[in-house]
């Protein structure tokens, strides 16, 4: 099965070519993008701003592009070159006015990476110095939601009271999670879910580097189930995700109060696998979507999983349009719980009960 994506440490240098990119040659996102090269040629960029939207969408390409424009010294005062020696050493994360922050985990075994008070206490003594080779200093925090309360609350003291020549960059999927005073202090900025069209040229483009090819299908397979995600497009496994399809929905078929085995084998092999379990359960809320769907006589346009409609029509029609949705908020509750540190197989096992009684 594929794994998430997990954020690694802080401050990781020499990275080959991730973010070697300019305004014109990102994808999609023409609103964020005109939004910031605006500000650009206005000489109006703002303190701080906050990108969000769905995970992989470009937000961080586009932060890190901000940041070489800012201190590119090519001809180009709305853009990065790429080429000089500023883009240069952003890109490879080594220059000494751009700090880049992301979650850790503070144990190999915890559930879930934090940025801490102590991260941005260090991030605040550097930014009291001047730029030191730059004309502007840069931060770029990814997954800002995942400061603990402790870090938000001294990073607010920041923006609160901004450094000269600085700009702030937060990068958040779900921004509802930062403190509200926090979100007040940023100008927002709305990422939106990538086209199928941009999907399909990101892909053939990473394949090409690495000198890989997939079949007709198999890339269709992945454009279709990208959901607009460029992680999701590049790290799924058809075979794996068919196979975990298949589980998946003799689970929704079957569990009952007269099949309560099914519950404690789901939720105790699961259990064990914490670091993949938001993906599984993404999974499960698209089948439950489409089941719900069928249920309620939509067509196949409107069906993710469209390849799986001679299994899943027959299924739709053993519940009532009333069950699906209460299993689908089941299966959210559970994400949300277990987004922090609630007992997984507990939860687990409460949600296959709740499906139990959707009947």
């Amino acid at each position: 099965m594929p794994s998430l994506y997990l954020l690694s440490f802080i401050g990781r240098i020499g990275e080959p070519n991730v973010f070697a990119m300019s305004f014109k040659s990102i994808l999609g996102q023409s609103q964020p993008k005109k939004i910031l090269t605006n500000a650009l040629q206005n000489s109006s960029v703002a303190h701080a701003y906050l990108f969000y939207g769905p995970e992989s969408v470009g937000k961080k390409k586009l932060a890190i592009t901000l940041a070489k424009a800012l201190n590119c010294k090519g001809t180009d005062p709305l853009d990065a070159c790429d080429e000089c020696d500023s883009c240069r050493k952003i890109e490879r994360r080594i220059h000494p006015d751009f700090f880049y922050l992301e979650p850790v985990k503070s144990t190999p075994t915890s559930r879930e990476a934090a940025i801490k008070i102590e991260t941005i206490r260090e991030l605040q003594k550097k930014l009291g110095y001047l730029p030191y080779e730059g004309k502007t200093k840069v931060v770029v925090i990814d997954s800002a939601e995942l400061m603990n309360p402790q870090a938000m609350n001294s990073f607010l003291k920041t923006l609160e009271e901004p450094p000269s020549s600085t700009v702030l960059l937060l990068i958040s999927s779900t921004p509802d999670r930062l403190l509200p005073t926090l979100l007040s202090r940023c100008q927002g900025i709305q990422f939106h879910r990538l086209s199928n069209t941009d999907i399909r040229t990101i892909i053939q483009s990473q394949l090409q580097e690495k000198g890989e090819s997939l079949t007709k299908s198999e890339l269709d397979f992945r454009v279709h189930r990208s959901q607009g995600s460029v992680e999701r497009a590049l790290s799924e496994s058809s075979e794996q995700i068919e196979n975990l399809r298949e589980q998946l929905l003799e689970v929704l078929e079957k569990v009952s109060f007269d099949r309560m085995d099914i519950v404690f084998a789901f939720a105790k092999a699961w259990a064990k696998h914490t670091e993949q379990l938001q993906l599984v359960l993404d999974e499960l809320l698209g089948l439950i979507r489409d089941l719900a769907l069928y249920r309620s006589g939509c067509g196949q346009s409107d069906i993710l999983n469209e390849d799986l409609s001679a299994k899943m029509i027959p299924i739709a029609g053993t519940r009532s349009l009333k069950a699906w949705m209460d299993r689908f908020t089941a299966v959210r509750t559970t994400q949300i719980a277990l987004s922090g540190n609630a007992n997984a197989q507990l939860f687990l096992e409460n949600m296959l009960i709740e499906f139990c009684e959707a009947a």
